[in-house]
């Protein structure tokens, strides 16, 4: 087994397994289930992201990852990521192989968010959906690892302090739930591989 098929065994291990998943958030927050999907290029582990368009409801113009809200008719927060993956960056469901799930986050805006983490082909090809994402690029994951990189503002919410992370990357800024999300898998990451600070070359 090379180096990175033990990366990606040691974050198998690392998840919380996708059945122990539930589905019942606390507060009366909206449930919702997004994908953050991982490839390998040219040797690189690399994020895939998406920028959302000014047209939609929700987080308007915001860099994401690929999910929504939880439909009726989906099974669980899982289906919700897979169905909502596929709407908006056509990434087919049995393309992705599941490593696991990450604890869910709320939000200020009232949504609580599952995030779950898969592999997908090095060669995919995405299909976006005009209406909701504007674009859509990878970024390696070791840009991600240098935790100094990352701003914080303390608010609170739901009665209990509350952290929003804000990070640069070339011209994005991502911040709110994404950035959240990506300091926990760096966290998980760096323990994994011993990733070094990200060099400033790279953004």
């Amino acid at each position: 087994m090379d180096g990175t098929e033990r990366f990606f065994e040691g974050l198998r291990r690392a998840l919380v397994p996708v059945d122990a998943v539930g589905t019942a958030p606390e507060g009366g927050l909206r449930p919702a289930g997004v994908l953050v999907p991982l490839r390998m290029v040219d040797g690189e582990i690399r994020v895939v992201l998406a920028r959302r368009t000014e047209r939609v409801p929700h987080h308007k113009g915001q860099v994401c990852f690929p999910g929504g809200s939880r439909d009726p008719g989906d099974r669980d927060l899982l289906a919700t990521a897979l169905r909502e993956s596929e709407e908006e960056l056509g990434i087919r469901p049995g393309d992705v192989e599941l490593l696991g799930a990450m604890e869910p986050v709320p939000t200020v805006t009232g949504f609580f968010i599952q995030p779950f983490i898969g592999r997908i082909p090095a060669d995919s090809r995405f299909r976006l959906d005009a209406f909701e994402i504007a674009e859509s690029f990878d970024v390696p994951l070791s840009a991600f690892t240098d935790l100094s990189r990352y701003r914080a503002a303390e608010t609170t919410y739901l009665g209990k302090p509350y952290r929003v992370y804000f990070l640069d990357y070339g011209r994005h800024a991502i911040w709110g739930a994404t950035a959240r999300i990506l300091r926990d898998l760096a966290g998980i990451a760096t323990r994994l591989l011993q990733f070094p600070p990200c060099s400033s070359n790279l953004l």
